[in-house]
């Protein structure tokens, strides 16, 4: 690709992060939540760490639809569509963050709550960086409309919530509980379950891409649930292992809510990570 087109595309994603950024923080401080003092006067970690992973969730999702070309007509088409994708990725990343408020992080602050809580921040931006990979996966794809990206990202926001909803039942303490009392080592094991959960969803959505373009329908969606399925379970399966090998000889129910251990909630919340990261390499 010559290297004006290359610097074309560039300027262009750089200028839809900067407007995700203004329409964010215009949207928040409507609401009474004012980003750039936060971050700036009131060295708010947990405001930067949002607004962050919201912009990195952003790029991945415009990312997806940039495309390789040396003709200076597709040239022109491409930059029309990343802009709508830019456009697209902006607005389904705050509903996005809507969505995770009311049903993952449900009764834990209004807008700008993340400001105060640290705890609550990691998880919404693993939210939005999750999104972004979901968004990625979907605007890769050329065969793919508006309304189809539009249920892959419901369908990512689904299974996050699942996800998230399962590991709560599954540990001995209240997850959720100890986010709001901004309990960082709380945080990090729900943002590995977001990141891995965003992974395999980019990855089963490039997988159903794949093979004859008229693949009946039916078949396209099992085969995308019989991915997610298996390799969510193994994730999960991985993740016992990973997890034994990182933290020996340590109650992970004590080291986060007794010791309010950070390291430890790392170490879990990587765990998933690397396991999706294993598992998509190999099943996709």
């Amino acid at each position: 690709m010559p290297l004006h087109f290359l610097l074309g595309f560039m300027v262009e994603v750089l200028a839809i992060v900067i407007v995700a950024k203004l329409v964010r923080d215009a949207i928040l401080k409507r609401r009474g939540s004012d980003v750039n003092e936060q971050v700036t006067r009131q060295k708010s970690a947990g405001a930067a760490i949002a607004q962050t992973g919201y912009l990195i969730g952003v790029l991945l999702g415009t990312l997806g639809a940039v495309a390789v070309t040396d003709d200076t007509t597709r040239f022109l088409g491409i930059v029309a569509f990343v802009a709508l994708a830019g456009l697209v990725a902006i607005v389904l990343q705050l509903l996005a963050d809507l969505l995770s408020s009311a049903l993952v992080f449900r009764g834990l602050g209004g807008a700008g709550a993340e400001n105060a809580n640290v705890a609550l921040a990691v998880g919404k931006a693993a939210v939005s960086v999750a999104t972004g990979l979901v968004l990625r996966g979907a605007m890769s794809d050329p065969e793919i409309g508006l309304l189809g990206r539009i249920a892959w990202f419901a369908a990512g926001q689904a299974v996050m919530v699942l996800a998230v909803l399962l590991y709560c039942r599954l540990t001995p303490y209240d997850d959720l509980g100890e986010i709001k009392k901004d309990n960082l080592a709380a945080g990090f094991p729900i943002a590995g379950i977001l990141l891995a959960v965003g992974l395999v969803m980019e990855a089963a959505i490039a997988g159903k891409s794949t093979g004859a373009a008229d693949r009946a329908l039916v078949a396209s969606i099992l085969e995308f649930a019989k991915f997610l399925g298996v390799s969510l379970v193994l994730v999960y399966l991985f993740r016992l292992i990973t997890d034994r090998l990182m933290l020996p000889k340590v109650k992970l129910a004590n080291a986060v809510v007794d010791e309010r251990n950070v390291g430890a909630g790392v170490q879990e919340g990587a765990s998933f990570l690397l396991a999706s990261l294993i598992v998509t390499f190999f099943l996709s």
